[in-house]
Parts: structure tokens; C-alpha cells; sequence
């Protein structure tokens, strides 16, 4: 499963990250964050701010750096994620994320987009791409 997103296409709505937060929390749960945010960017080139909405690509990079091969890829899905059992909190996985989207949890351990993976196993996208009216996040086997 690849996520992919494209910067063009993104108005900066927030359905994907509204989406994501009710995915996986409870409606009432205090101090969550959601796997997707809103950034502001500048395009000097054509003088003005364009919003985006940087995800995991789960490309692996934290993977290749997590020495207690808690950063794992899911056979099945090609998804990454983080065994929350194997995991130190160490953040070496932190520093090299590209989209700089794996964070420290409240739970001393690292937390990052699973893809929705309770979802693609049911045979449903992820809340995210479901939800982006535009089809700047998009999903794909390939």
C-alpha cells in the first residue's frame, strides 16, 4: 500500500485531518494528534502560500534505523509501522523521517501513521484518503 500526496491538488480543508483524529481516538480523548497536519508553505517562485498536508509516505527510513526492529513493514500491506511493545522511545527514528511525522508519544514509545491498517485489512481505504474531497491523498497497491 502506497499513500501519496499531492501537494497541487491540497486546499488545506482539514478533512484528512479530521478524518485521521477520528479514526483513531475517542471523540473525547484529550491530548491526541493526528497523523496529518496542515503546514503553510510559500512558493516565492509565484508569490504566494499554498497549504499541504505531509503524511507518512512509509517509506521505511525509520525502519532501517530502529535497532530494536520495532519500525517494522507488514508483510500483507507494505504499511509501516511500530511494534509498541518492542519499542525504547529511543527517537532515532524521529530524526530521519522525511516527512518528520513520527513523533514521541505520551506513552514514552513512538507513534506514527499505521495507514488506517484496521481499515485496509476490512477492505477500506484509509480516513484520510477517504475523506480529501480534492483526491490529494490517494492510495494504491502499486
Amino acid at each position: 500500500m502506497k499513500i501519496k500526496f499531492d501537494k497541487e491538488k491540497c486546499v488545506g480543508c482539514y478533512a484528512c485531518h479530521s478524518a485521521c483524529l477520528a479514526a483513531h481516538y475517542a471523540p473525547d480523548q484529550e491530548g491526541v494528534r493526528s497523523f496529518r497536519s496542515i503546514k503553510r508553505i510559500c512558493c516565492e517562485d509565484e508569490g504566494f502560500e499554498k497549504n499541504v498536508c505531509p503524511g507518512c509516505i512509509h517509506c521505511g527510513a525509520c525502519m532501517h534505523v530502529c535497532e530494536q526492529e520495532a519500525i517494522f513493514r507488514d508483510e500483507k500491506t507494505g504499511l509501516i509501522l511500530v511494534d509498541q511493545n518492542k519499542c525504547t522511545g529511543c527517537r532515532k527514528c524521529e530524526s530521519v523521517c522525511p516527512m518528520q511525522v513520527i513523533c514521541y508519544g505520551e506513552n514514552g514509545k513512538m507513534v506514527k501513521c499505521d495507514g488506517c491498517i484496521e481499515r485496509i485489512r476490512e477492505g477500506r481505504e484509509p480516513a484520510c484518503v477517504r475523506m480529501c474531497p480534492t483526491g490529494a491523498i490517494t492510495a494504491s497497491n502499486a
